[in-house]
């Protein structure tokens, strides 16, 4: 039950990222790549872009630009230039995306347009979809997306001003060390739990036990069930059954408050962002909302709360503070995105019909339909294919090209026994690429709401660039791919 694996991937993968920003080992990563990386603005570029691509191969892509906006930010304060400032930004948010979403192609939980391939594959049965699992991907993705990071590398550092350079570096004597045996270890036990699990589903293919969970969906369940007790419910502290019931109180209350929290904090980012002027409706909603959970908190245990972003140091991880430092201007953007993409959709659909008809939708697929003819040529139709759907992605929401070219690969006649297979890969890949528009994909939405004061031209061209180096790269990977199969 490869889906159910790929939930509890994802969502483990997140919960881990945050056992570790909760260790600081954001904050000893900064001070270790100031004081041992090259001192230079193409050093703390490669640094960011290296980093963000690395963590993207074990964990979400969207989780890891969460995770390293407050390095690119911290990284960023190292330089006192204004006159560059807008330009400076739009590197480190290109170095950014361009790490996440290429790292989003190494692994299959890295990215939901992955998952949501994979899940198509095996619906519909295609030939090969029987060998998609975390273990094939990630073995195939590396060296793919290894060599579209190197050319991200170059692009940005090729586009650095002249004089552009940080100022306020520490000196290599006052530089921090990197005591990270402990979370190292930690991080690399769960990467290696997943990998094995995995590996084991991919070469032995189990037959259910219960229903349609074999056992290995039953271990992935085990799995979860431990780290979202250790995360959130077992004491870090004392070991007793008082405080173990405070932390999962203190989850419930906050998971319960959790609309309230998004609707606060998201009105506050746009008064932040865009003037609107919300701030007296998220005083009201905050103090209404605290008062609320002392209410019951204060009753239970004879303690209250100063304010909502309080830490549980009782436990691994505060819900409460995960959710609060989520930059929600981003899943605003993106969601603004989504609706309008859907009222574009159905503009010209006929209801009478059962699918989707629209004058958008169709001529997407129609333009899918022309691509798929160049099948004469191997060459023609990966690279047509990968250009269109990188392009289309940019004014497009993925999630929706991917969907309308899956449609039209699996109308295809098969003219070589694993082409739909292919082809849907090369879509979903693709679909990653956009690096070009904000709204692209949320990878891109998150990163552009979380920085600020961002050179739109800087970004535009920068991700002309890696559109293209990205469609050879890829064209090239899938030709070598097809050889081989």
């Amino acid at each position: 039950m490869s889906s159910l694996q790929n939930v509890i991937i994802i969502t483990i993968g997140f919960l881990l990222s945050q056992v570790l920003i909760a260790a600081k080992v954001h904050v000893r990563v900064i001070g270790y790549v100031l004081g041992h990386s090259r001192t230079t603005t193409g050093g703390l570029l490669t640094a960011t872009l290296l980093l963000s691509y690395g963590l993207s191969i074990f964990f979400s892509n969207t989780v890891v630009i969460l995770a390293m906006l407050p390095v690119a930010k911290k990284l960023m304060s190292v330089f006192t230039e204004t006159e560059n400032r807008k330009i400076l930004a739009a590197l480190f948010y290109c170095a950014l995306i361009f790490g996440a979403n290429t790292g989003g192609m190494a692994s299959l939980t890295s990215s939901f347009l992955n998952v949501y391939t994979t899940e198509i594959a095996h619906s519909q049965s295609l030939p090969g979809a029987e060998h998609l699992t975390f273990f094939s991907w990630f073995i195939a993705g590396i060296p793919a997306s290894l060599t579209i990071v190197l050319a991200g590398r170059w692009i940005l550092i090729a586009n650095i001003p002249q004089g552009l350079e940080p100022s306020r570096l520490p000196s290599p004597k006052k530089s921090m060390p990197l005591p990270l045996a402990k979370p190292l270890a930690f991080f690399l036990a769960n990467v290696g739990i997943t990998i094995v699990l995995s590996a084991c589903q991919f070469i032995f293919k189990p037959s259910p036990l219960f229903g349609s969970l074999n056992i290995i969906d039953i271990l992935f369940i085990a799995y979860l069930a431990i780290f979202v007790t250790f995360s959130f419910v077992y004491p870090r502290k004392a070991r007793t059954a008082k405080n173990v019931l405070k932390n999962i109180i203190f989850l419930t209350l906050f998971v319960t408050a959790f609309p309230v929290i998004f609707l606060s904090k998201t009105l506050e980012q746009l008064e932040a962002r865009l003037r609107v002027p919300a701030g007296n409706i998220c005083k009201a909603l905050d103090r209404r909302l605290l008062g609320m959970i002392n209410y019951f908190w204060e009753r239970l245990f004879r303690e209250r709360f100063a304010n909502l972003s309080i830490h549980n140091f009782n436990s691994v991880l505060s819900i409460n503070r995960i959710m609060l430092e989520i930059p929600w201007f981003g899943l605003f953007l993106m969601t603004v995105t989504v609706f309008l993409l859907l009222f574009l959709i159905y503009i010209g659909d006929n209801p009478a019909t059962p699918g989707i008809d629209g004058w958008l939708f169709t001529t997407l697929a129609r333009a899918g339909e022309a691509l798929a003819s160049f099948s004469v040529s191997l060459p023609l139709l990966f690279g047509g294919i990968s250009l269109f759907t990188i392009f289309a992605t940019e004014i497009l929401n993925n999630t929706t090209v991917v969907s309308v070219l899956a449609a039209v690969i699996l109308n295809l006649q098969s003219t070589f026994p694993y082409e739909q297979l292919l082809l849907l890969l090369l879509v979903s890949v693709s679909a990653s690429c956009a690096y070009m528009s904000p709204i692209a994909t949320p990878v891109n939405a998150l990163a552009f709401g979380g920085l600020e004061r961002l050179s739109i031209r800087t970004i535009i061209k920068l991700g002309l660039y890696m559109n293209l180096a990205a469609a050879l790269l890829i064209t090239s990977f899938f030709l070598l791919l097809f050889f081989f199969l």
